[in-house]
């Protein structure tokens, strides 16, 4: 007898193991493939991360900017 880690089916091959349904991994997927989607729709879908990210920090400059300039005016 082997261990369970060397079971093999009838046909000799190595037994295949499937993920339960409805684990984390598939939930994290479906966000993952929501992010792409949604970058794609504003044009970074195929841009490397380095150019999403300074993306992300130029509106966040440009918004944090305006309010500044909103409250100076006031």
């Amino acid at each position: 007898m082997g261990s369970s880690g060397s079971k093999r089916t009838r046909k000799g091959e190595p037994r295949q193991h499937l993920p339960k349904v409805g684990t984390r991994d598939e939930a994290r997927q479906e966000q993952h493939l929501e992010r792409e989607a949604i970058a794609d729709t504003m044009g970074f879908g195929r841009a490397p991360g380095w150019v999403k990210w300074m993306a992300l920090c130029a509106g966040t400059a440009i918004l944090i900017f305006g309010v500044v300039t909103l409250i100076a005016l006031d």
